[in-house]
């Protein structure tokens, strides 16, 4: 049974869902979101009470329809789903006892940025003007997160809430990945290293990278630098991809590591690195030597041709 104290509607409960659960910030983000969506379909507040399995379905169908990519749409639907499992466990409704509509996601090889694109994007950050709000111009910032980004594989928020402390002089950094509590091992480059120096002497701070506006304006700021960079449409997770590719290209199975997955795992693979890229290193077999056949390949009349009595002896 269910007791009524604690929030009502399912986005009160979603802005208090770690306060009972140790869970990323960026993971109640993601919640309140949901829960914002699915009010915004449902007309108003949906309180607790009136979750049903059936609504949450159409709510999956119609999200769907509007164009959202499956794989938005399957983590909204695994979002709803804790929020739902996690006030039925606090006393506050119901937990969901039948199927809920399925959500099918097509498998889909990742593609992600080049080293030369990615070299791109660093050319376009010279241009950037204003300044970010650590102290640092826009362009050092973005150039310094980039190179960051590249040298480490580091997830988005692991990378934003990097201390400085963490990095050695000689560029080296461990710690612990905050989505799997797992620790991983980054070396930067001597130019990321040069760069860091520079900035902390303009901009002495705690944080490598810090971000202290919203994701929505990251997005909107980086989306902004890829167009100027004239490269691919793409996110910032793309290099995280890229960086797993370039260095799954120069040591097969180094991938794993690199991203601080378990040994053994496959993720790296199926979700992270470009099968595209490796047409560079693909092997392939030997080239056939022998010239290829030039002459005159169909019938018809002409200077140069076979006599109709040499074609009828052609078997």
């Amino acid at each position: 049974m269910y007791s009524r104290s604690g929030p009502a509607t399912l986005s009160a409960y979603a802005a208090q869902y770690n306060l009972l659960r140790d869970v990323r910030p960026e993971t109640v983000r993601q919640y309140q979101i949901t829960a914002r969506l699915f009010e915004q379909w449902a007309g108003g507040p949906v309180q607790l009470l009136e979750l049903d399995e059936a609504s949450v379905s159409a709510w999956l169908r119609d999200y769907a329809a509007s164009g959202v990519v499956p794989e938005t749409v399957r983590s909204k639907k695994v979002g709803i789903l804790a929020l739902w499992r996690a006030a039925a466990d606090d006393g506050l409704c119901e937990p969901p006892t039948r199927r809920i509509r399925s959500v099918r996601v097509p498998y889909k090889p990742p593609t992600c940025w080049t080293w030369e694109e990615v070299s791109a994007l660093l050319t376009a950050c010279q241009g950037l003007k204003r300044w970010h709000k650590t102290g640092v111009r826009r362009s050092a910032w973005f150039d310094l997160a980039i190179r960051l980004a590249w040298d480490t594989g580091l997830r988005q928020g692991d990378q934003w809430r990097l201390p400085v402390a963490d990095v050695r002089p000689d560029g080296a950094v461990s710690l612990v990945q905050s989505k799997t509590g797992r620790p991983v091992i980054c070396q930067l480059s001597t130019s990321t290293v040069e760069a860091l120096r520079i900035s902390l002497s303009v901009a002495p701070r705690q944080l490598v990278t810090p971000w202290l506006s919203s994701h929505e304006t990251f997005d909107d700021q980086f989306k902004r630098l890829v167009a100027k960079a004239g490269i691919r449409p793409g996110t910032w997770k793309w290099l995280r991809r890229a960086s797993a590719t370039d260095v799954e290209i120069q040591r097969p199975g180094a991938a794993t590591a690199h991203l601080g997955h378990v040994p053994g795992s496959r993720i790296a693979e199926r979700s992270y690195i470009d099968p595209a890229q490796f047409s560079r290193t693909a092997t392939t077999p030997r080239e056939l030597v022998v010239a290829a056949f030039q002459g005159r390949q169909g019938g018809g009349g002409g200077g140069g041709g076979q006599s109709d009595k040499e074609r009828g002896r052609v078997a």
